[in-house]
Formats: structure tokens, C-alpha cells, sequence
């Protein structure tokens, strides 16, 4: 059965030349009559991306800015707690030469020496140290062994 704007019509009732221009397969038909075009004969049109499709993009576009926007929070994190550690660094390096300072100044031989003779009773030699060599051949004689030998 045909519609027409009339109501349900057969097809077989229809004029031969209306059936005839039902069947059109490319361009547009030519209407002889005012008001009324037969729908041409063409195939459905399917989609070529599914909704399923669409929404697992949709989905996965999403799981993707999620990682980008961890990934930002994580290397600012991370750039964060460098920068302590560098601050950390640099506080413990003035610490320790502030420290290796303070040794310096405290071990020089000019305030040693009063604080050793005062507390010790150490004093300086009065003449140089003597370099001399031991012949081992002759303390080996007289009973003496290196003290690597013991």
C-alpha cells in the first residue's frame, strides 16, 4: 500500500508512470503533481561510528586528562620536596662550614698553647726535634724487635 495525502491507497491502483517514478535511484525525481512526492526507493542510512564506540572515546579521552592532570599534580609535588631538599642541603652546608670555622679558629697553635700549658702543663720544646734512622741490624743484636715483627 502507498500513502497518499488522501489516505492508504494500493499500489497496484496507482497510475503506472507514479509507480514507475517511485523507483529512483540517483538525482531527484520530477514531480508532475503539486503537493505530493513518492518517496524514492534508497537504502537506510547506517551509522559509521556506533554510540558504543562514541562513549568508550568519550571514556577514554576522559581516563586520559585524569592521567595528564595526576601526572601535573605529581611533578609539581615532586618539584616541591626538591626544592626542600635544597634548602635543606643548603642550610646543613652553612651549618657545617660555619662549624668547620669554629674548629679551625679554636685548634690554632696560638690559643692552644696557653690552654695546654695552663690545664696540661705542656710547653713547646726548647730545641727542634732530631731526625734519626734505627739500624735494625744492631737493635736485633742488642735483643729489640720492630714492632711490626711482634
Amino acid at each position: 500500500m502507498a500513502r497518499v495525502p488522501g489516505g492508504p491507497r494500493e499500489e497496484s491502483s496507482a497510475p503506472a508512470a507514479e509507480r514507475e517514478r517511485r523507483y529512483i535511484y540517483n538525482g531527484a525525481p520530477t514531480a508532475r503533481s503539486a503537493g505530493y512526492a513518492l518517496r524514492p526507493n534508497r537504502k537506510a542510512i547506517r551509522r559509521k561510528v556506533s554510540t558504543f564506540n562514541i562513549i568508550l572515546l568519550l571514556f577514554g579521552i576522559g581516563g586520559a586528562i585524569v592521567f595528564s592532570i595526576s601526572n601535573i599534580i605529581a611533578i609539581n609535588q615532586l618539584s616541591l620536596e626538591v626544592e626542600q631538599s635544597r634548602q635543606t642541603l643548603k642550610r646543613i652546608t652553612n651549618t657545617n662550614n660555619a662549624l668547620r670555622s669554629d674548629v679551625d679558629g679554636k685548634s690554632a697553635p696560638d690559643k692552644l698553647m696557653p690552654i695546654a700549658a695552663s690545664q696540661l702543663g705542656l710547653h713547646p720544646p726548647l730545641r727542634p726535634a732530631v731526625w734519626f734512622s734505627i739500624d735494625w741490624d744492631k737493635a736485633r743484636a742488642l735483643g729489640v724487635r720492630p714492632a711490626r715483627e711482634r
